[in-house]
């Protein structure tokens, strides 16, 4: 696989309710080049600032080196093009900044602990827009605000690479976190026009009347959470089991179906090998929340 494709950090940002898990998905706006018009979670490009040793003093080195080090041992595994250390750093803490400029939620801590009043959430609320703007603007809103980020409430949950056949592609982890209790989510209405904490049900329903449409790993991965809900009964029991879960690449290939359609084929499929494309090498087995996803899944033709 080639290693020139971009770095990249989603967020599952998740909560209860009355209706059970809720996960906050935002929409892209319709006219991006890159899944315009398409509801996602928030995340983005890691940065060059990300990988900066003024944002890794403002981390906890222990929990980056314990999730640092599960995702390079998957890369491995899977024979994927590898990461160090710093780049899994950097992945990480893009997470977080990403989660602050798309959601305006804001992963942090005071220093010397505790919890952070009304003032500095007014403060850094106002530098959401300089943050978005220019990446090392996190870095500084950190050392002057003197926080530390909450890296341990990442989970890493899983590892999509875009396919070859599109023009734009990412290689992408999926991190997994209860939204702190004591903030709001909201969108900068510029790439992102709409926001919205949604229900299995919710989803499903906008779904199929067509008023909400999503890429595939976005469904397959909406699939998985609301699995592992069910099986573990809430999301704090959720995420605790889930810390350790093993997370491989994947990384679909394509097969033409009509005009309008395309579908992509997953390495579990028995398949996958044959079929024509880049990927990535099929594991010699699967963890079964993984070989419970569709193997193939079709979806509109997109520009």
């Amino acid at each position: 696989m080639t290693t020139t494709i971009p770095h990249a950090a989603t967020v599952l940002l998740l909560r209860e309710s009355g209706d059970g898990l809720q996960v906050l998905l935002t929409k892209r706006a319709a006219g991006l080049s890159f899944m315009g018009g398409l509801w996602v979670f928030p995340g983005g490009r890691m940065e060059a600032s990300d990988l900066s040793p003024e944002l890794a003093a403002r981390s906890d080195q222990a929990a980056i080196a314990d999730t640092g080090s599960r995702m390079l041992s998957a890369d491995a595994d899977a024979d994927t093009a590898s990461i160090d250390l710093d780049t899994a750093r950097g992945l990480l803490l893009a997470a977080c900044r990403e989660t602050f400029e798309e959601s305006g939620v804001l992963l942090a801590r005071p220093r010397g602990g505790g919890h952070w009043g009304s003032e500095t959430l007014s403060r850094v609320t106002a530098r959401r827009v300089a943050a978005s703007a220019d990446a090392t603007e996190f870095a500084r809103m950190l050392v002057d605000e003197d926080l530390v980020l909450d890296v341990e409430r990442l989970v890493y949950w899983s590892h999509w690479i875009t396919p070859a056949f599109e023009s734009r592609r990412f290689d992408t982890r999926f991190f997994a976190l209860t939204v702190p209790p004591d903030q709001e989510a909201s969108v900068d209405r510029g790439e992102l026009t709409h926001h919205a904490w949604l229900s299995e049900a919710d989803v499903r329903t906008h779904v199929a009347s067509g008023e909400m449409k999503m890429a595939p790993p976005t469904r397959a991965t909406l699939q998985d959470l609301w699995s592992s809900h069910r099986l573990h009964g809430g999301l704090a029991a959720m995420l605790e089991a889930e810390r350790t879960r093993i997370v491989p690449p994947i990384l679909p290939k394509m097969v033409e179906v009509g005009v309008a359609e395309i579908e992509i084929v997953l390495p579990w499929d028995e398949q996958y090998e044959q079929t024509p494309g880049e990927g990535c090498r099929m594991l010699k087995s699967y963890p079964d929340y993984v070989t419970a996803l569709p193997s193939r899944m079709r979806f509109p033709r997109m520009r």
